[in-house]
């Protein structure tokens, strides 16, 4: 852990360094405390990245890019601040018992900016066949993400009227919920803007329906929103007369920037989260588990291309893309690799304690498909034991272990993330196991060569936010999204039965039954479950319930509230 530490105190000393010489200006004059308003005009948010700098969000689609449409935009469903499905743009809803389709009724009166109209059953429509339409007029990019395939197993939309709607689906769909919700990446655009406008004008001053309204982009550098001229018809006056998003990669002018006044709140990591809480500053965190922290094996191209079923077809397909002599192919070396691992250690020294265990990649103890038996089963075979390790390499036949790479790249909401792989790197050597960092771009450089399958020889870390469980084993089982993480025939097999399965008992057993498979396999180096953490100014920000896995697992920013007395709000 030396590696992770010194860079942990080397952090600490060039945020003071920067602070002291780079002159950062304050983020707006702080007014005197006057009773139920905020203290400053503009809440200014010091963030990782922006991942993409545009609005269209069908274009190399991810959810992470939601962050930016959170506060103007407005999905059917909500990921409420406690992790709950509840109403948004669709009031009520019914699945029918088969499975195969849902009946919504929209909330009525729900305006679009710069009058645009109302909300309706068209802009469903609209939005949908921007999403699932091959050939849709007008849209020049043709639409990908990870949940496309989620979204799109809606085939047809009935219009009952203008407020009332049935989802079709070309097979059992039991989680529209949340392809369509604030946790996926289908904001609801005006139909009526795309029928005036065209495509280009999502770009220039895009029309959605939430508390703020788009006011300008800086590439690479800010999105500045402002407040709606009128209360919102869900969450009335936001605080906040402007809200700015900032990006900045690098963590210790993050903190300066905070500790400077320039941002109000930011993502570091917990050590720095700990040292801004000693200067008077507030922790934040999400109000569940947001994130699953884990090591990827680059290279586990096990399934067969199928053109007749469409079977692992995508991006090339897999046929070539296996390299048997990747050491990881090996389910002793993955086992080994794991055993290597002292998540203790890297639980204390990095997660300060503050994460839960992780057992199986997509799996949450709350959601469908949870095998309480994992805990008890980890440690024999994941558990730390470094002689265990060497066993099984030499088992291998790497009796001597082996070189390898690793990607090093921050990420959103895991401000951790780089001394975590510093510290992998650390452990993995002492059973003899080479990592050689390479410094990269996650989206020029990794999404690319992890989409096309030429990942291999390449260890990384994964950061997936909570979702529903099923959109993770089609997102980084089935191939239908760009991790292609762990691919074999029989897990494709499977997630192909899981879509024909409407009885809510046997989803659940299907879906266990896939976990154990993919815990048996060692698909990754599994660690922890994480809340998201923010610092915040208190006498800026009086709170933030978000609960980590909607709106780019950092949403309902117009949730943000103002502190509106004279001391801090802790």
């Amino acid at each position: 852990m030396r590696q992770a530490q010194c860079w942990q105190h080397t952090v600490g000393r060039l945020a003071v360094l920067l602070l002291l010489t780079l002159g950062l200006g304050r983020a707006g004059a702080q007014a005197p405390a006057v009773a139920g308003k905020a203290k400053v005009d503009r809440l200014v948010m010091g963030l990782i990245l922006p991942y993409r700098d545009y609005w269209r969000p069908w274009i190399n689609g991810t959810p992470d890019h939601m962050i930016q449409h959170d506060p103007a935009f407005e999905w059917l469903f909500e990921v409420s601040p406690d992790g709950a499905y509840t109403p948004w743009l669709a009031e009520s809803w019914e699945m029918a018992p088969d499975g195969r389709s849902w009946h919504l009724t929209l909330h009525k009166g729900v305006p679009f900016h710069h009058g645009y109209g109302e909300f309706t059953a068209k802009d469903v429509v609209h939005n949908h066949a921007l999403w699932c339409d091959e050939t849709y007029p007008g849209r020049k990019d043709p639409p990908f993400s990870g949940y496309r395939n989620g979204m799109c197993m809606v085939q047809r939309i009935e219009v009952v009227n203008d407020h009332e709607l049935v989802m079709h689906c070309k097979n059992v769909c039991l989680d529209v919920l949340f392809y369509y919700s604030s946790a996926s990446n289908m904001p609801m655009f005006s139909k009526a803007q795309w029928d005036k406008e065209g495509e280009m004008g999502y770009e220039t001053h895009p029309a959605g329906t939430g508390p703020y309204v788009f006011k300008e982009r800086q590439l690479d550098r800010y999105v500045l929103f402002e407040r709606g001229p009128t209360p919102h018809w869900k969450w009335g006056t936001v605080d906040w007369k402007e809200l700015q998003m900032t990006w900045t990669i690098e963590e210790p002018t993050r903190f300066a920037q905070l500790l400077a006044g320039e941002t109000h709140l930011t993502e570091i990591n917990k050590d720095l989260v700990d040292e801004a809480v000693r200067k008077g500053y507030k922790m934040i965190a999400s109000r569940g588990m947001a994130q699953q922290i884990c090591l990827i094996f680059g290279g586990l191209y096990f399934g067969t291309e199928d053109p007749q079923t469409g079977r692992y077809t995508e991006h090339g397909g897999t046929h070539g893309k296996l390299d048997p002599t990747v050491p990881w192919t090996k389910k002793d070396v993955r086992q080994a690799m794991n055993k290597a691992i002292n998540r203790d250690e890297i639980f204390k020294v990095i997660y300060k304690g503050r994460a839960t265990p992780m057992y199986v990649h997509g799996y949450y103890p709350d959601l469908p498909g949870w095998d309480p038996t994992w805990e008890k089963r980890f440690p024999e075979l994941y558990g730390y034991d470094p002689a265990a390790a060497k066993r099984l390499l030499a088992q291998a036949g790497y009796p001597q272990g082996f070189k390898a790479k690793m990607w090093v790249f921050p990420f959103a909401g895991a401000p951790e993330l780089i001394a975590l792989v510093e510290a992998i790197q650390v452990q993995l050597r002492e059973v003899g196991i080479e990592l050689e960092p390479e410094e990269t771009d996650v989206v020029a450089t990794v999404l690319p060569k992890t989409r096309d399958r030429k990942a291999n020889w390449y260890l990384r870390a994964g950061v997936p936010s909570k979702k529903a469980v099923e959109a993770q084993i089609v997102g980084f089982n089935a191939g239908k999204a760009t991790p292609h993480m762990f691919e074999t025939d029989e897990l494709y097999a499977m997630w192909e039965q899981l879509l024909q399965v409407a009885d809510p008992q046997a989803n659940d057993a299907l879906l266990r039954q896939i976990g154990n498979y993919k815990f048996e396999q060692f698909e990754t180096i599994p660690l922890f479950g994480v809340p998201i953490e923010v610092a915040v100014d208190p006498k800026i920000i009086a709170d933030w319930p978000f609960s980590g896995w909607d709106g780019g697992d950092l949403g309902h920013t117009f949730l943000i509230s103002a502190c509106k007395q004279e001391q801090p709000c802790r």
